[in-house]
């Protein structure tokens, strides 16, 4: 079995070192024949975006043209089966490949010094052009400005005169590859300078892709297409291929074809079931994709685990962030319960050209930001961005999307409580004191709506906090039992006390509405499916952020 190099971005060294590649040299057939000059691929982290970049500068660049070792790589892969046309345009263009991943700073001005360093280490490959009498002396002086990090006004440009230097060097209109364009933008808003950033970014775009009759092809991706003040307006030649087109599809992460044959391959296509409900679930266009890490990870793993991969490779900072820091977190927080409850979250409108300035409370920003960084995915092809279902792709993610509640909860002012130990061990008296001193606490931590829809700001609040004893029980919200609708039921996983939990919202008399709660429960029989087991019905009313707490 060939080996597994997993977290290798370069295709020549998976190729050279024979490990397990999943042939996608067909994008390269198909960027040929793109009639757009600009195009833009936006996808999830770990979905196979560096490594064809990787691809795509080893068949296009015009420095391997004496090197025969560099021709070998796509020998018997799929483009080599191809028409000549395609074939004579290996190692035809100069191209230049540079990646935005490793530009996150804590300021604009460190972001500023590593710009600096990445254009001072892509001009040092080309110090030949300063030898060049094809190369105007003027440029020269500016390439020696870029490479001695003189001026700062230089940077957004040095691109775009790159480009333009190597037309002249090689007669020859230019490739640009720009990998993981957003990575310093994300950065910025997480730490304070988005806005400068913008700015900066959209320089390099228009200079770089806008009516730059010395580029070939310019091929970008990154995670989302961010827009703020109409970002790109100016550069509006880019044809985008977000996750909801089926073009270029199945050239990032596996299809199911592949997953099957590379478990076949492994001696491992008895577990395919297993493999696919952890790790399948995507889809782009029309195509069902698999996470490519986690397929990865899985079949180098020795005992081949089934577990959490993709999720440890972080990348959800922006993600937390979001969640943590709503103005109404618990409205959200009610919503993020539903989908988790039911595995899917209904009416977004999606808005895939991001402006991250109005992010913060915007519903639909938020969940389309989940599906573009693969923590949900459409639930069917998408024709219309309006009124659009999305679910939690498996099982690996939706482990993942459970740990941000709970984290959110314990990195709070409810991190110091312990309400799986209460809940397990029946101490009652404990749960009602501490639950009580909790929302004193939190509902000034938290906004607390007054809206006509109260229960469903407590009940969210309430499953979130209890969300942390998931591990011990199997909590249900919302479902039918006996002849009604429960809030809350709480299964013992391990164990035998049950619970039915109801939340009401009192205008003046606790009594009468806890009173009014318990016939409820009891008329309805909502415990009928919990007859093997210790079952407390518990009712919690709240006025405002005053609460009391009843058992029976």
């Amino acid at each position: 079995m060939k080996p597994i190099a997993l977290g290798t971005h370069d295709f020549k060294e998976i190729i050279e070192t024979n490990s397990l590649y999943i042939d996608k040299t067909l994008f390269i057939k198909d960027i040929i024949d793109e009639a757009s000059k600009v195009v833009w691929f936006p996808r999830p982290r770990r979905f196979g975006k560096t490594l064809n970049m990787s691809m795509l500068d080893y068949y296009f660049n015009i420095e391997y043209k004496d090197n025969p070792n560099i021709k070998d790589l796509f020998n018997g892969l799929n483009i080599s089966k191809e028409e000549d046309k395609y074939l004579m345009e290996m190692n035809k263009y100069p191209v230049i490949s540079l990646s935005f991943r490793e530009l996150k700073a804590n300021s604009y001005q460190e972001f500023i010094i590593n710009f600096k360093l990445l254009i001072n280490k892509l001009y040092d490959k080309y110090n030949n052009l300063l030898n060049s009498n094809k190369i105007a002396e003027m440029d020269k002086e500016y390439f020696k400005k870029i490479t001695n990090m003189d001026e700062d006004v230089l940077l957004a440009n040095s691109i775009s005169m790159l480009v333009r230097m190597l037309r002249k060097e090689y007669n020859k209109e230019v490739i640009v590859l720009l990998d993981e364009y957003d990575a310093p933008i994300l950065n910025g808003y997480l730490k304070g300078y988005y806005d400068e950033i913008i700015t900066f970014i959209k320089q390099i775009f228009v200079t770089t892709f806008k009516d730059n009759n010395d580029l070939k092809k310019g091929i970008i991706t990154g995670i989302s297409r961010i827009s703020k003040e109409n970002m790109f307006s100016d550069a509006n030649n880019i044809e985008v291929y977000n996750i909801t087109d089926s073009r270029y599809s199945t050239y990032f992460g596996f299809t199911e074809s592949e997953v099957k044959e590379v478990l076949k391959e492994y001696n491992l296509d008895d577990n395919f079931l297993d493999v696919k409900k952890w790790y399948d679930g995507y889809l782009f266009g029309k195509n069902i994709i698999y996470n490519p890490w986690s397929i990865l990870s899985y079949l180098k793993n020795e005992e081949h685990e089934l577990k959490t991969y993709w999720v440890k490779t972080g990348g959800v900072e922006l993600l937390k962030n979001l969640i943590y820091n709503l103005n109404n977190k618990l409205e959200i927080l009610n919503s993020f319960e539903k989908l988790l409850e039911t595995g899917r979250i209904e009416h977004i409108n999606l808005d895939v050209n991001l402006d991250l300035s109005n992010l913060e409370g915007d519903r639909n920003s938020i969940y389309t930001l989940f599906m573009l960084c693969g923590y949900l995915t459409p639930i069917d092809n998408i024709l219309d961005y309006e009124d659009v279902t999305l679910r939690i792709p498996n099982l690996e993610i939706r482990k993942n999307l459970e740990n941000i509640v709970k984290d959110w909860f314990e990195s709070g002012p409810l991190k110091n409580y312990d309400f799986t130990s209460y809940l397990v061990n029946h101490d009652i008296e404990l749960f009602k004191n501490d639950f009580t001193n909790i929302v004193e606490e939190s509902f000034s931590y938290y906004d607390v709506p007054s809206t006509n829809n109260g229960e469903n700001f407590y009940h969210a609040f309430t499953l979130g906090l209890l969300r942390s004893s998931s591990n011990d029980f199997e909590i249900t919200s919302n479902r039918e039992s006996g002849y009604g609708r429960y809030d809350l039921m709480l299964k013992p996983i391990i164990g035998k006390y049950a619970y039915i939990i109801e939340f009401k919202v009192s205008d003046s008399d606790f009594d009468k509405t806890i009173s009014e709660a318990f016939k409820q429960i009891e008329d309805n029989h909502y415990d009928v499916s919990l007859k093997d087991y210790d079952v407390t019905k518990m009712v919690i009313a709240f006025k405002g952020k005053k609460v009391k707490i009843e058992t029976r």
